[in-house]
């Protein structure tokens, strides 16, 4: 049922409108009036202070939820400008949605001590932020936003294309 309202806006952010259905599937399961444990609500999981910042006023509202995730999808994308590859910055986006932004430059800052590439996400940063939940990588000075659950976005990702993939062979663009 809200085929046309992520369309509509994967378009906005220039997206295949089943990458954003997979990321709202992720989120909700497709249901508008799904709440989490942290307090995430709509369709697309947006945390109170960010859907006051983005102008939400009833984050169970499909249009609303929706919009408002797209908008902050083109936040993340944007923020990982010096991101080149097209699918890894979305990638990168994904993650920052799913974990926080600054967990993520954090996990390109330890992937870059360890040898590996800060701007890529497959096998190195997703390993970085996996790294993250435990006291030996948090806890280094140059780690400024320390521990994360970093399991749920290295899963959140993979499972969002994992999707993608599925909806491609069935679902006409």
């Amino acid at each position: 049922p809200y085929d046309d309202i992520l369309k509509e806006n994967a378009e906005r952010i220039e997206w295949d409108w089943r990458l954003l259905a997979s990321v709202a599937y992720q989120e909700s399961q497709f249901k508008p009036n799904r709440d989490s444990w942290a307090g995430a609500s709509g369709l697309m999981q947006i945390m109170p202070a960010t859907a006051r910042e983005l102008g939400v006023t009833d984050p169970y509202n499909p249009n609303q939820s929706l919009k408002a995730g797209a908008t902050y999808l083109k936040q993340m994308l944007e923020s990982h400008g010096n991101v080149k590859d097209s699918i890894q910055k979305i990638k990168f986006a994904l993650g920052s949605y799913n974990g926080g932004l600054y967990h993520v430059k954090d996990a390109q800052k330890l992937a870059k001590t360890q040898g590996l590439d800060p701007l890529i996400w497959d096998d190195n940063v997703e390993l970085a932020l996996l790294d993250l939940s435990f006291p030996e990588h948090y806890n280094k000075s140059f780690i400024k936003y320390g521990y994360v659950r970093g399991e749920e976005p290295y899963n959140y990702v993979k499972e969002i294309f994992e999707r993608l993939e599925h909806y491609k062979r069935f679902i006409d663009n």
